[in-house]
């Protein structure tokens, strides 16, 4: 983290309040629509070329389970809408990211933007003591029509895939229970039905050990 960040002392000097009222709504209207868990940004202040945000995470979210929880990070890059009326934008190239500490619930953060539009990001816990750092941070815009079109094309969807055997076989419909491995390949050797219940004994591990070892 930069040595002249000094998190300690908050609100920052000299840095006039940013008025964050609506900053979900605007980037909602460009097509970024944020759940609860993820309206993170609960303040801001700028200085110069400097932005500051005040995140955190709500209550039924916890942190410390985590190096850095992704909503609270998520939550840090909100502030840039600030600075670009609300537009938004999707992360493209990282470069420099470094965590200092884990299980933050809430950051000061300082954004800073060179002219070529690189930003880079400084995150503290509201001690003022470091947490994790973004030397370069390149955003790409996105319309709102991309977004949706990335969303709602044929990449998501649900579709049955026939499966195809090594052997045609007639299929049955009265359903037949088997236990064992034997018995399955045995049943695939003739008539094959329609519906095969197949028991699986459990193990130590659980429900989720005993479907790992079947």
């Amino acid at each position: 983290m930069r040595s002249d960040f000094d998190a300690s002392v908050w609100p920052p000097e000299d840095a006039r309040a940013v008025d964050v009222t609506g900053c979900y709504e605007r980037l909602a209207d460009a097509g970024f629509a944020y759940g609860p868990a993820f309206r993170g940004l609960r303040a801001a202040w700028r200085r110069g070329d400097e932005l500051f945000a005040e995140v955190a995470l709500d209550e039924a979210t916890e942190g410390s389970a985590f190096g850095l929880h992704p909503a609270l990070f998520d939550a840090a890059l909100h502030a840039f809408a600030l600075d670009d009326d609300g537009r938004g934008g999707v992360p493209f190239s990282w470069a420099g990211v470094s965590l200092h500490a884990s299980g933050a619930s809430a950051l000061r953060v300082r954004l800073t933007r060179d002219a070529d539009g690189t930003m880079a990001l400084e995150l503290a816990d509201p001690a003022g003591a470091p947490v994790a750092s973004v030397d370069s941070l390149v955003v790409r815009p996105l319309a709102a029509e991309q977004l949706s079109a990335a969303t709602h094309d044929a990449l998501y969807q649900v579709d049955w895939v026939p499966a195809r055997g090594t052997r045609a076989a007639e299929v049955s419909s009265e359903p037949v229970t088997v236990s064992g491995a034997a018995e399955l390949e045995a049943l695939v050797q003739g008539e094959v039905p329609a519906t095969v219940l197949a028991t699986v004994p459990g193990t130590a591990g659980g429900v989720v050990g005993s479907v790992h070892d079947a």
